[in-house]
């Protein structure tokens, strides 16, 4: 269906999966997510050379059975994307999940971030979304 040109995969110690597609990033992500998790998976997209191109990046959190975030930490996630989006603006970041705390965290990221950001109960709904923007 998509094309990936790089997927990195989860393990017992990374609890995600990222695909690298044709125009942005899909992350999935599983079981217990430490904000830690999460950060590694910002730092491994962000990162790379190729964030320069995309357009998307989708978080994928409805494997997720449990988390460890504080408003600290959210807003911690937020800032160190400044750097990229100086380097890439365009870039636009679906988040995809029904659990309310997660949806919360999201609302107080968005706040502080410098991309534009939205959430999804379906992945087929941020995949419209996406596809629209690219």
């Amino acid at each position: 269906m998509f094309a990936c040109r790089t997927v990195i995969s989860y393990n017992q110690i990374m609890p995600y999966e990222i695909f690298w597609e044709a125009r942005g990033v899909y992350k999935r992500f599983k079981g217990f997510v430490a904000i830690q998790d999460y950060l590694r998976s910002q730092e491994s997209v962000l990162g790379d050379r190729r964030c320069d191109d995309i357009r998307y990046i989708i978080n994928d959190f409805l494997g997720v059975e449990g988390y460890s975030v504080t408003s600290d930490d959210a807003e911690y996630s937020a800032v160190i994307t400044r750097g990229a989006s100086l380097s890439n603006p365009r870039i636009r970041i679906a988040y995809v999940t029904t659990d309310t705390k997660i949806i919360l965290v999201i609302k107080l990221v968005s706040k502080l971030s410098s991309f534009e950001l939205k959430i999804f109960s379906t992945l087929a709904a941020a995949r419209e979304w996406v596809d629209a923007i690219v």
